[in-house]
């Protein structure tokens, strides 16, 4: 990827394939080969493995059940491959921002953009500057991440590694294949619009009268907010169709994004023709014993999560209404980053391990997914998780490494996922809108009190806004009105002020 004048990422194909996912790369992966993975950090003095403190998260404080076994296989392959093993300790988002103040040491630690905050830790000099210990100690770890450095980069030096995932945000409609494709017969296609939904809300609608194909709840759509990166709350915001524009750093109401207020005109058009439940703006949360055609998400072309039959009732085809669109803080969704205050020989070996994160299929799924023949199983160039492997060590993958260095899971035997998905989904990024805020974030301090009035002013209406019962314009003109009095201008200046002072430090 090179670097635009305006500082937006462009996506180079040619680099993405020197990145080792490429079919020769998986044909290694049974051989448990590692090549030029570096040399042995054994400890000088016994000859031991050199043991890493490494940090990681967790959302409810509990590690998997067998961490334990887990470690001790992965353990094996790195010792064996480079001298190093490691201690995993998860952690929640408080004891993050606990430990980190309180200075309990680690060597290594998961790092993002909502948890364990990257731009904030790296600026007060918490995490170690690898700028050129990257490349020199580790340079198939540096062409595996290039070209998205700038993701782990604060002023021009590296302060983490990304653990390259799904990069920028992709929202979908998760249709009832067994219904619209099998027994209407009709193709689906890979993307829509939002309003192109609509033939296909009427044809259930006409086939089951006292159903809603679109039961949601009082939270709305999942994903519609995801054509604009929310700057205060959820009334300020950028387009990300503004992105590389004139507008691409402007702030203005969400009232004023036309591509979402489109599609909260579709909804309420929606709720009156009847596809739309009448009580979702009460509703919690839809179970899936409410077998509805259509229901949303955010997920990446290709992603498997939702196939499962037996859990939804039916098979489930995804097709994209929005996306792929990228900030700084989804791009940041994983990295690992060094302890400042950790040994030049203890980065050297951080930099070891997450290298062989990167080249070492094997050892990667068994970070990943677990022990083989007992958490999960290989099957076509994929890997399916076992009972064992779902009850005792499920999480997300990213907590452990780079997902796109990682088998890709399939739902089953019979509905494999495409081994090849990462490449796919980056080929896709070339087309991103990327904002152009640099991961700006807004400090309500000067605004307190309207931010607070405005905050309740927008829960008042919420529901029913992003449910489409109530008339959509009518509603906005309302909340409009009440907004501007309580200060929606004050808080936009000041905004828009802390967001040109931000950039200018990137100009």
């Amino acid at each position: 990827m090179g670097r635009s004048n305006n500082g937006r990422c462009v996506l180079s194909g040619k680099k993405w394939l020197r990145r080792g996912l490429t079919v020769a790369f998986l044909a290694l992966m049974t051989a448990f080969l590692c090549t030029g993975c570096g040399e042995k950090v054994e400890d000088d003095r016994t000859g031991a493995p050199t043991e890493l403190i490494w940090w990681t998260y967790t959302p409810d404080g509990n590690a998997p059940d067998d961490l334990e076994k887990v470690l001790e296989a992965a353990n094996r392959i790195s010792a064996e491959r480079i001298g190093v093993t490691v201690k995993m300790i998860y952690k929640t988002t408080e004891q993050f921002e606990l430990d980190q103040t309180t200075g309990e040491y680690y060597d290594m630690t998961f790092s993002c953009d909502w948890c364990n905050d990257f731009d904030v830790n790296a600026g007060r000099g918490y995490y170690y500057d690898i700028s050129e210990l990257v490349k020199t100690e580790t340079p198939e770890l540096y062409s595996s991440v290039d070209p998205w450095w700038e993701t782990g980069t604060l002023k021009g030096r590296i302060y983490g590694v990304p653990m390259l995932k799904d990069l920028g945000a992709e929202v979908f409609f998760r249709l009832n294949s067994d219904y619209f494709e099998t027994e209407k017969g009709l193709t689906l296609p890979e993307e829509m619009s939002f309003g192109e939904l609509e033939p296909l809300l009427k044809a259930w609608k006409e086939d089951n009268p006292g159903d809603y194909p679109f039961y949601i709840s009082k939270g709305g759509v999942a994903g519609l907010f995801q054509v604009h990166e929310r700057i205060a709350g959820n009334y300020l915001v950028i387009p990300y169709s503004k992105a590389g524009t004139s507008e691409g750093t402007k702030i203005i109401p969400v009232f004023d994004d036309e591509e979402y207020v489109g599609m909260l005109r579709k909804m309420h058009e929606w709720y009156e023709a009847g596809y739309i439940n009448p009580d979702a703006a009460a509703v919690e949360e839809v179970p899936y014993s409410i077998k509805c055609p259509v229901r949303t998400g955010t997920a990446w072309t290709g992603f498997k999560g939702w196939s499962d039959r037996e859990t939804i009732g039916f098979n489930v085809k995804l097709v994209r209404f929005i996306g792929p669109n990228m900030s700084r803080s989804t791009q940041q969704g994983s990295l690992i980053a060094i302890n400042a205050a950790a040994s030049e020989e203890k980065a050297k070996a951080c930099l070891k391990y997450m290298q062989l994160m990167y080249t070492d299929r094997k050892f990667r799924d068994t970070l990943a997914y677990g022990i083989e023949g007992e958490h999960f199983d290989y099957y076509k160039d994929t890997v399916i998780r076992t009972a064992a492997g779902t009850e005792h060590y499920m999480q997300d993958a990213f907590v452990t490494g780079p997902a796109i260095s990682a088998s890709v899971v399939s739902a089953g035997k019979d509905d494999t996922a495409d081994p090849e998905q990462w490449d796919k989904v980056y080929e896709g990024y070339k087309n991103a809108r990327i904002s152009d805020t640099q991961g700006f974030s807004f400090d309500p301090a000067q605004v307190e009190a309207e931010t607070a009035a405005l905050d309740a002013i927008w829960s008042s209406y919420a529901s029913e806004l992003v449910t489409g019962t109530l008339d959509t314009d009518e509603t906005i003109k309302l909340m409009r009105g009440q907004m501007e009095k309580a200060g929606l201008e004050k808080v936009q200046e000041e905004a828009q002020r802390q967001l040109d002072e931000y950039l200018e430090k990137f100009r």
